[in-house]
């Protein structure tokens, strides 16, 4: 991934948090009873008992109740009353020299660094004016956990106990969803594409723009759209919104467009394409919708962005700048739509494969 430079406060932020995580996954890994016993007492915190069969053979343990239980706690993941914080997402990340380096031998600094020394610049000025998921409490919790390493998935029990294969993924994918659902107003992505592989594409984006508080008006990329493209599919392919539903990875899979061939079709061609991408999001997220009473108005912003009016459409704008070239100043303007509902929820009571994660494909962890 090429992107556009990184301011170096942020850089230097961004590495050292890299490298303390680094750190602690390394302790974790050669300790992982002592992650085990921080997870039982908070279960039995949480007044959470092992779940036994008639005969007193373990059915479920308490440890485990309470991660699954974590991964929906909305309550966890909601910030205090009235603090209106811009939810960052990320996924993937860049080569960089004084990254940890990832499995594959390469220093690799992943986006989740960058966000979050993003979301603490932010809060030195303006107090819970900004949040990833991995700042936020539940996030926090389960991230300190360390179920990407299999030391811990061991000392859990492991697939005997019920996590197997897959269950950190499972988790994060679960957790990654409820604080995509709980977002308001813009949102702020730390990538320049979705890739097909990962949690964002998979799991967030859809999130995002079926929450009637986000919409798809409110997701923006921090970064430009990939200079590798050709010009015409910069401007009219690489938009926030377009890029809010495409994928640019895949040919196999639905909302792909091939960036080169993009560009070689013709103006109509084009339109036709996206035209039909964003209506067909739309279309699918409305009939979702019908399943429920509550309104939608983001199903409705995004028709109204992508269908064309009686005799005429408006000309796709450009990429927004990068969030670099904002100088990580907050929004004057912040667009949040009102709660339909209550602003905390609780959760429950209590609170791909099992495998080191290929940080070089972009598989960096729960975004």
């Amino acid at each position: 991934m090429s992107l556009e430079p990184i301011p170096k406060h942020i850089e230097e932020g961004a590495v050292a948090r890299a490298n303390a995580r680094h750190k602690a996954a390394l302790d974790a890994k050669a300790d992982p009873d002592s992650v085990v016993a921080r997870i039982s007492a908070a279960a039995e915190a949480a007044g959470l008992k092992d779940k036994l069969t008639e005969r007193g053979v373990l059915q479920e343990s308490k440890e485990k109740r309470y991660i699954d239980s974590l991964a929906k706690d909305k309550a966890k993941l909601t910030p205090p009353d009235g603090a209106k914080p811009i939810s960052a997402f990320w996924s993937h990340g860049i080569e960089h020299p004084d990254a940890p380096k990832n499995y594959d031998g390469i220093p690799f600094l992943s986006q989740r660094f960058i966000a979050e020394e993003w979301a603490a610049q932010q809060n030195k000025t303006n107090p819970g004016s900004a949040q990833t998921l991995e700042t936020i409490q539940g996030g926090r919790e389960l991230d300190n956990m360390f179920l990407w390493e299999p030391e811990v998935i061991e000392a859990l029990g492991g697939a005997d106990a019920g996590f197997g294969p897959g269950y950190a993924k499972a988790k994060w994918d679960e957790i990654s969803a409820t604080y995509g659902g709980l977002a308001e107003g813009r949102v702020n992505v730390f990538a320049d594409t979705g890739n097909t592989r990962a949690v964002l594409y998979q799991k967030e984006l859809g999130t995002l723009r079926g929450n009637e508080n986000v919409g798809l008006h409110n997701i923006h990329f921090v970064y430009e759209a990939p200079r590798s493209w050709p010009e015409v599919t910069r401007t009219e392919a690489g938009t926030n919104t377009v890029r809010a539903v495409a994928q640019y990875d895949n040919k196999d899979l639905p909302h792909y467009i091939d960036p080169q061939g993009f560009a070689a079709d013709t103006p109509e061609a084009r339109k036709a394409k996206i035209d039909s991408l964003l209506v067909g999001v739309a279309q699918a997220q409305r009939q979702a919708q019908e399943q429920s009473p509550a309104p939608a108005p983001a199903v409705e912003a995004a028709e109204q962005q992508a269908t064309p009016k009686a005799e005429q459409q408006a000309t796709p704008k450009g990429p927004a700048a990068p969030l670099w070239q904002m100088g990580f100043q907050q929004p004057q303007t912040i667009t949040r739509p009102k709660r339909s509902g209550p602003a905390s929820v609780a959760g429950a009571p209590g609170a791909p494969p099992l495998a080191p994660r290929p940080l070089a494909t972009g598989m960096d962890g729960p975004a």
